[in-house]
């Protein structure tokens, strides 16, 4: 679901580990409806201005103005959502993930970086929280940024304030929402969980190409074709392909 606020001319669509509990944060303050989130702004923020999935092969067409969203290097992204979803909160202890799907892919459920690189595909299908965190920035914004009038880099949260600021006619802070408690970087990695993610990212890596080179991080190793991405682990809603899931 696009997030709009009464009276701005803007749209913005979030993308899960890019920011968006400081946008959405941002946005409620615009509308004078953040003190609802005094107790647990770092959450509380997403009941209120939700997350929704789009179809990662069609443009977003939906007739809404002011289209805005904030992309992240899709490694970063990734390792992001590691940190926050096994780290920082452990999704898979909670009775939302598939602990038998888990006991059979004798998966740990604290897994360390290079586990969990080298089998998201796995930790994607036993978790939706993880799944939801992991799926590829089109599964958000459609297949094509050019619909969008601003795309703001990640890096670059000061001028999503100044733009904010500029359509609404009032100052916004952009507060630091969600940051992750415990770091991972790429360093971290195995040389095989480095090649796996970069794997796992290449569609992103292609969508993105005008904000983010691979290159940084040793470029996009050749591979099969047929390896999982992160356009995988939703599925495929416009063709089943017989119903074949990707895992189990």
């Amino acid at each position: 679901m696009a997030v709009q606020i009464e009276g701005l001319a803007v749209t913005y669509y979030p993308i899960p580990k890019s920011g968006t509990s400081s946008v959405k944060y941002a946005l409620m303050a615009l509308g004078d409806k953040h003190a609802a989130l005094a107790a647990d702004p770092d959450n509380e923020v997403h009941s209120h201005l939700a997350t929704s999935w789009v179809d990662p092969f069609a443009p977003v067409y939906d007739g809404m103005g002011g289209k805005f969203t904030v992309v992240r290097d899709p490694l970063e992204r990734l390792l992001s959502a590691y940190s926050s979803r096994i780290l920082d909160t452990n999704v898979l202890t909670r009775p939302s993930a598939k602990a038998e799907m888990l006991a059979s892919f004798g998966l740990p459920l604290d897994p360390d970086p290079d586990t969990f690189i080298l089998n998201v595909e796995k930790y994607s299908a036993c978790s939706w929280e993880i799944r939801f965190h992991v799926a590829s920035p089109r599964h958000f914004v459609g297949s094509s940024l050019f619909l969008f009038e601003h795309v703001f880099r990640f890096e670059e949260m000061d001028k999503v304030a100044a733009f904010l600021s500029s359509v609404s006619g009032k100052t916004v802070g952009m507060p630091r929402l969600q940051a992750s408690r415990q770091k991972v970087s790429p360093s971290d990695l195995s040389p095989a969980a480095l090649s796996k993610a970069m794997r796992f990212c290449r569609y992103d890596y292609g969508f993105l190409v005008d904000y983010y080179d691979p290159a940084r991080w040793g470029g996009i190793p050749d591979g099969d074709p047929a390896e999982t991405s992160t356009l995988h682990v939703n599925g495929d809603p416009t063709a089943l392909r017989d119903g074949r899931l990707v895992y189990p």
